[in-house]
């Protein structure tokens, strides 16, 4: 061997260069081999984190969930419901918030625990998912080891009633539904009342007697009278009770007295001399005399008498009526005033 050594130096640098040549083929595959992991592992990362580690029982517990991915890649957070264990439930969570650095999305959520336990507890592990190419990946948090710690009680000291609800404020924003119904229930009613009113009026109708002149009105009424025939049918009394009736409210409505509410001898004293002439006032005397002999004494007035009754009633509001021209005279009196 040695003699083979000797007569060919060159064999001594063969086999190490060709060592050499395969040591460094080797470093560099490995070398690739790691970079592609190192930078496959770097490009989708994943982890929830908490920044203390001490809580009181019923303490909002904030864990910040964060995932770094491409951003031609889809990611899915964990799904949160509101209650995780028997004695862990989510008070409340934020929407995701994302950053891009260059070729990567950041993506953080802030998500609010409450634990009901004390002692050391392990917070859930929380899973996210990736689309990467139409394949699916998941990545699995740390799970996050907190301490719960209960509610000191100094036992040295009396027990003490619990603290009444404190008392809020009302803002205009609370207030404002209330008063707007309370508006619209004003309305409503108003609209119903204002609407009955009106549907009640329009129903009345209005007495012609405020709408005619006085004696038009009153001629009117005595020819209805006539052709309802009452004495001519035996019913003497209605029929000089009607005839009276006429007779007043149109004394009352002509000369502004209270008719119906006098007697006979009363509203003749009412009517002196400045208001009608003597004949007028001894004839109406006559008739409404007569009709109160017939309505309280039962008299019986023969055809002739009650013909002429209804004639000296039409004759006293003929002769007493305004006439057209004396209206637009009084009228026009007022006007000047």
């Amino acid at each position: 061997m040695r003699e083979i050594l000797h007569k060919n130096p060159s064999n001594i640098s063969l086999y190490p260069t060709l060592g050499n040549s395969f040591f460094w083929i080797n470093t560099i595959l490995i070398f690739f081999i790691l970079l592609s992991y190192s930078s496959s592992a770097n490009a989708q990362t994943a982890s929830a984190s908490t920044k203390d580690k001490e809580f009181l029982i019923g303490d909002w517990i904030p864990v910040d969930l964060f995932m770094s991915a491409p951003t031609n890649n889809k990611v899915a957070f964990p799904n949160l419901n509101d209650s995780i264990s028997e004695t862990i439930e989510v008070a409340n969570y934020t929407p995701i918030d994302t950053i891009k650095k260059g070729n990567q999305n950041e993506y953080h959520q802030l998500v609010n625990l409450i634990v009901f336990d004390t002692g050391k507890i392990n917070l859930p592990q929380f899973q996210f998912l990736i689309e990467n190419n139409g394949k699916i990946d998941s990545i699995t948090s740390q799970p996050i080891l907190v301490h719960v710690a209960g509610v000191k009680i100094d036992t040295s000291k009396d027990i003490k009633d619990i603290k009444e609800p404190l008392k809020v404020p009302l803002t205009f924003k609370e207030i404002l539904p209330y008063i707007i119904g309370a508006l619209v229930a004003i309305l409503i009613i108003a609209l119903l009342i204002w609407f009955f009113k009106y549907r009640k009026k329009k129903k009345e109708k209005i007495d012609e007697k405020y709408t005619l002149p006085p004696h038009v009105w009153a001629l009117k009424e005595l020819d209805k009278l006539q052709q309802k025939k009452l004495w001519q049918s035996g019913d003497v009394k209605n029929y000089y009770s009607e005839l009276t009736d006429i007779a007043r409210t149109y004394i009352e409505l002509r000369y502004k007295i209270p008719a119906m509410e006098k007697t006979t001898d009363e509203l003749m004293a009412s009517m002196h001399k400045g208001v009608l002439k003597q004949s007028l006032k001894t004839d109406l005397n006559e008739v409404l005399t007569l009709s109160d002999f017939v309505k309280f004494a039962k008299a019986q007035p023969d055809f002739m008498e009650n013909e002429n009754a209804i004639k000296v009633v039409k004759d006293f509001i003929d002769k007493t009526k305004i006439l057209e021209e004396e209206a637009n005279k009084n009228k026009s009196k007022k006007g000047i005033q």
